[in-house]
């Protein structure tokens, strides 16, 4: 489209300065052939073209007069003919005067009509280019609409596709809201175990016993009160029970018991052990340490909570530590006390008792049935990478379109600088060839006049030397002198007599007979009439 629309802007300039030369022409042309109708209109109606036709034709008919042989009513005509080219005399010579302004006038026309000739054999080929480039416009036009209309059609589906796409992002974003409600209490109680287990690292046991036991007293208040709650405990509790166990978590009954020191044997508390005996295995430290004393913990915690509970079974699971460390969830025994740093009497009261533990009863678990987590496949992958390309891209493309459209706009901006440029030129040139044609018409009109001066001079003279070769011949030809009388007494006979017509009629008998037969005539056809109606 660009190249069509720079073919006829270019074309364009030329287009008119050829057009506005052409009407021009046209009217000068018009304006010759308008004086040359002017020209030749006078000699319409008349008898001779030219001056010695005229006096050729009045000559010869002179001759007859003066021979004498005509009748008076063919002489008053050849006498009115004389006086008809006698006054047609003027006309000639005015058309003789403009004769070598109607040749140039001619020439002239000629000349223009040559130039007009060769314009519309350039206009026409500049109007086959403009016709062209406008066809060219036209095509691209109707394949922008096309591109056009199938653009709206691709805008409308993108906004169907976005709405849809809107409206997953909506349900996405609501599912992924009731998600953040549902894992409120699991965030509450991960913060809870990490707090626990950095008061219990930093040494703060009681404080962190503390918080465990009011944390077990408020869930144990809520599943004995919330039926819904402990609904959905149980449910969670069956479901969490059908994974399988990670082998990196220890096992809860690989944790030996503590040994309770006995005072009967040797080396117990306030006697004296043997020298031989083997010394005691090393205690635990850091993280075995924490695991420890949060097991104690967390069975101190279960044992109350049954305490509290009475008639309430109590469940396997008392034992487990609940926090988000995902620990084996089936009922373990108490593990093997090894040697830790808490105190004798903290280890002796985190004993289970054993009474307790015989009044747990397992929780009847429903089987629910086991969904797969969803795992991409390398189809998924591999279309995920390729988005990511494709986006990668997209972004190339765009990027490169905009340096495009860049230099596009550059070479458009350079483009019409060198057309403004071309204009101011082409007006310059404009101004200096119409100067250049008004200094050549004026040139012409000077010298036209001239010549026209020359001929009007030329003309008077020969008609002065006409008129004293005629004055001379008069002085010597008599028989002018016989001409000029006969033609006196011609226009004296052609003056208008005053007629009485009652003396010629009395004169006249043959006038009278006729009158007479003409009287009769019509008395005769009226008697005529008469008879054929009666």
């Amino acid at each position: 489209m660009g190249v069509g629309r720079s073919l006829k802007d270019g074309s364009q300039p030329e287009y008119e300065e050829k057009l506005n030369r052409l009407k021009q022409l046209r009217e000068v042309r018009n304006g010759y052939q308008n004086k040359m109708s002017a020209i030749k209109e006078n000699l319409r109606g008349l008898d001779c073209k030219s001056e010695e036709e005229l006096d050729a034709k009045v000559k010869e008919l002179e001759d007859r007069i003066s021979h004498g042989s005509l009748l008076l009513r063919e002489e008053k005509q050849v006498v009115s003919q004389i006086s008809k080219l006698q006054s047609q005399r003027g006309q000639i010579r005015d058309y003789d005067n403009q004769k070598s302004a109607l040749t140039e006038l001619e020439s002239e026309n000629s000349k223009v009509k040559v130039v007009i000739a060769e314009l519309e054999s350039e206009f026409t080929i500049l109007k086959a280019e403009r016709d062209q480039a406008q066809g060219i416009i036209k095509e691209i036009l109707t394949k922008v609409k096309a591109c056009e209309a199938e653009v709206k059609d691709m805008e409308e589906e993108q906004k169907e596709v976005v709405g849809a796409k809107n409206d997953l992002l909506a349900s996405l974003d609501k599912a992924r809201n009731e998600l953040n409600d549902t894992m409120v209490d699991y965030r509450d109680n991960r913060s809870f175990s990490l707090k626990v287990r950095d008061m219990v690292t930093a040494g703060q046991v009681e404080e962190a016993r503390a918080l465990c036991a009011t944390q077990v007293d408020e869930m144990i208040t809520k599943l004995a009160t919330d039926a819904a709650f402990r609904k959905e405990y149980h449910a969670l509790w069956a479901a969490q029970r059908r994974y399988a166990v990670s082998e990196l978590l220890p096992e809860s009954s690989s944790v030996p018991k503590e040994a309770k020191p006995d005072a009967s044997k040797p080396g117990a508390k306030g006697g004296k052990g043997d020298k031989g005996a083997k010394a005691p295995p090393p205690k635990p430290q850091g993280a075995e340490k924490a695991r420890l004393l949060i097991e104690q913990l967390m069975a101190e915690a279960s044992a109350e909570a049954s305490r509290k509970a009475g008639a309430r079974p109590a469940q396997d699971d008392a034992q487990s530590s609940g926090d988000a460390d995902d620990e084996l969830d089936e009922p373990t025994p108490a593990p093997a006390a090894e040697p830790v740093a808490a105190k004798p009497r903290a280890a002796a009261a985190s004993a289970r008792p054993q009474d307790v533990l015989k009044a747990v009863e397992l929780p009847k678990i429903e089987d629910v049935e086991f969904v797969l987590p969803v795992i991409k496949t390398e189809a998924e992958k591999a279309a995920a990478t390729a988005e990511v390309d494709k986006d990668a891209l997209r972004e190339e493309q765009r990027k490169k379109a905009e340096e495009a459209e860049l230099r596009k706009k550059k070479a458009a901006e350079l483009k019409e600088k060198k057309r403004q440029e071309g204009e101011v030129k082409r007006k310059e040139q404009d101004e200096q060839r119409k100067i250049e044609a008004e200094r050549q018409a004026a040139e012409k009109a000077r010298l036209a006049a001239e010549a026209r001066a020359q001929a009007e001079a030329r003309r008077k003279a020969a008609e002065a030397a006409k008129a004293e070769a005629e004055a001379k011949a008069q002085s010597l030809n008599p028989a002018h002198k016989i001409i000029s009388k006969s033609q006196v007494t011609v226009a004296a006979k052609g003056k208008a007599q005053p007629v009485n017509y009652w003396k010629q009629l009395k004169k006249d008998t043959n006038l009278q007979l006729v009158i007479l037969a003409v009287v009769l005539t019509i008395g005769m056809v009226g008697l005529l009439v008469m008879a054929a109606r009666s």
